[in-house]
């Protein structure tokens, strides 16, 4: 009977781990960066918005790429649908599908409030399409960075909220809804002893709310001595800040040009273990590659290597620990570091396979519109 026993107990064991093997891995809540700042080239009052820039104009290669009745493209890629506007409501809702196969959790919207209309953009596709299909967005604030007063950004980030807050599409974490403060590393717009005031008068106004802040720093004494996973880091007095629920960054390229697994998660696991020292969490952003060669005299080009460099990415940030993972970006076509279909790709839905087959998805190829 002991030797009955025995081997079910060993079968047990064994089919345990066979189950446990085939179990998904759980993923982070994935996010990804949506731009709605574009116009057609019909656009009654600003034709060809964003789809090219005063520099491209006298830029070798985006002459070489223009088309017909088109400017010279500020981005190297093309997307499979053309060159589209944000208000597009049959666009948006081809996004917020392609995203929703792709294992997308939600769209961070890029928002600018009313400049150049494009909150009018924002409503009428991705907030529409978005409400439409169920599927989640929050706001990614620039003002936090771009603004003169400081009282004037808050009055604008409190608007902000309550034009979408209690929209059932918008996304909540731990039941607050979600904004995300985007800073430029190097001189940044929003400091560490503002924050306590415009968490305190924003709340005030709209209730609490998940704060994720873009926060990092160059650390000269790290760099200096060699210990490049160090090299990065979040300020002191912000780590020591209240309130801040989580700690992000927009992008590796604007702060240091890495793109291979080896040289990304040494960074990217200190800089999550700053931020759970802290008892916040961390975001860390993924990409699957950048080139501006289309209206920088002098660019940065990070190689796609036929979708590694996005799964080095995904890798990196999910050993790192990240709690939240932002693909940067959906469609920032300037800098070309979309995963948005490309008809510039041998296979235009490459990226968003990539990462359905991360997060566990199964991916469905969705017609353009």
């Amino acid at each position: 009977m002991k030797s009955v026993y025995l081997l079910k107990v060993a079968i047990l064991i064994l089919c345990s781990g066979v189950f446990a093997e085939e179990q998904p891995q759980k993923r982070p809540l994935l996010l990804a960066n949506y731009y709605c700042w574009y116009h057609y080239g019909q656009h009654a009052k600003r034709p060809f918005l964003n789809w090219t820039y005063p520099s491209s104009d006298t830029n070798a290669l985006a002459k070489k790429a223009q088309k017909p009745d088109e400017p010279p493209p500020n981005s190297a890629l093309r997307p499979l649908v053309g060159l589209y506007d944000s208000a597009d409501p049959k666009v948006a809702e081809w996004h917020v599908q392609l995203a929703k196969s792709a294992g997308i959790d939600a769209f961070l919207v890029d928002w600018w409030d009313t400049h150049n209309a494009l909150d009018q953009n924002v409503d009428s596709g991705i907030v529409a399409a978005a409400g439409k299909h169920g599927f989640k967005f929050a706001l990614l604030d620039e003002r936090a960075q771009f603004h003169q007063k400081f009282e004037d950004y808050q009055a604008m980030l409190t608007r902000g909220l309550k034009r979408y807050k209690d929209h059932p599409a918008y996304l909540r974490i731990e039941g607050k809804p979600v904004v995300y403060l985007y800073q430029v590393a190097s001189a940044p717009g929003l400091t560490a002893a503002e924050f306590p005031l415009l968490k305190k008068y924003v709340e005030s106004e709209v209730g609490p709310v998940y704060w994720i802040v873009d926060k990092i720093a160059h650390d000269a004494k790290a760099a200096n001595s060699g210990d490049l996973d160090r090299e990065k880091c979040i300020p002191a007095d912000w780590l020591e800040t209240p309130g801040v629920d989580s700690f992000a960054f927009y992008s590796t390229f604007s702060n240091f040009r890495s793109h291979e697994y080896q040289a990304l998660v040494g960074k990217y696991r200190y800089l999550t273990m700053l931020a759970h020292d802290a008892g916040k969490k961390m975001l860390l952003p993924v990409h699957p590659g950048h080139d501006n060669s289309h209206f920088r005299d002098d660019p940065y080009v990070m190689p796609r290597r036929d979708g590694q460099t996005l799964r080095d990415f995904l890798r990196a940030a999910t050993d790192a620990g990240a709690d939240y993972i932002m693909v940067t970006s959906w469609n920032e076509w300037p800098e070309s570091t979309v995963v948005e279909p490309s008809s510039s790709w041998p296979d235009p839905y490459q990226y968003l396979k990539i990462l359905a087959e991360w997060k566990g998805a199964t991916f469905t190829e969705i017609p353009p519109p």
